[in-house]
């Protein structure tokens, strides 16, 4: 997908011409990315487990990218905008499931044994996704009291209470006497996107209880019920048929 891609004079002057052409592992920044990626654990399994939730949250780093130019679009009106960046995210929930099918296909007795290493820490604690979820509108403040966050953690998620949410800016967008066909195709994005959302949740219920059962979770969590009962929560109920 990089091929050709090479430094070009974009105003820089003549030295950017003496230089050498980015290679595709400079690009990526490839040397400090794996220098802190979990892919060198002695244990194969560690890495496996480790390396997959750092990829989910690299996918919430770019979800809120999109979400937060998706709700600006929205409160300019420019739908065709918003239907850009929310376009992308069913896809990449997809992606984030599949990474469960991959944790799916560890031994029971691997999986338990990292999980007694990993003490109270969990995804549960996952401040990007909680920003996800506050971003669009689904905000519960009493995650705000999450065990292991930090007073940063909580001082990042209070501003996005404090923010606009995307929800607030579809509201807004809907009543804005925009044409009702960019509406609808906005409101049916939106709906595919929380679809994938919800689809995304009870698989990673149906892994918590592929190796949990119903025994809880870490960081006070309710293991498998708790994510169980996350998949029927909606982050845009307004985009879904009323009735």
């Amino acid at each position: 997908m990089l091929e050709g891609m090479t430094v070009n004079d974009s105003g820089g002057g003549a030295d950017l011409l003496d230089q050498p052409p980015l290679t595709y592992g400079q690009i990526l920044r490839l040397d400090q990315l794996l220098q802190v990626a979990r892919v060198h654990e002695d244990d194969v399994d560690r890495t496996l487990f480790l390396a997959t939730h750092q990829s989910c949250e690299i996918w919430f780093a770019i979800m809120l990218r999109h979400l937060e130019e998706a709700g600006r679009a929205l409160r300019e009106g420019d739908g065709e905008a918003a239907l850009r960046r929310i376009a992308p995210l069913p896809s990449a929930m997809r992606v984030l499931s599949d990474q469960f099918d991959a944790l799916a296909a560890m031994a029971p007795e691997a999986f338990g044994r990292i999980r007694v290493e990993l003490g109270d820490t969990s995804g549960f604690q996952s401040v990007q996704w909680r920003e996800v979820e506050f971003l669009c509108g689904l905000r519960d403040e009493r995650l705000l009291r999450t065990h292991g966050f930090t007073e940063a953690d909580r001082a990042r998620l209070r501003a996005r209470l404090e923010g606009p949410s995307v929800a607030d800016a579809f509201d807004a967008f809907r009543a804005g006497g925009q044409p009702s066909a960019l509406v609808e195709r906005v409101r049916a994005a939106l709906l595919t996107f929380d679809e994938s959302a919800a689809l995304w949740r009870a698989r990673h219920a149906a892994l918590a209880e592929r190796f949990l059962g119903g025994a809880p979770g870490t960081a006070g969590s309710e293991g498998a019920n708790y994510l169980w009962g996350a998949a029927r929560r909606r982050l845009f109920p307004a985009a879904w048929p009323q009735g």
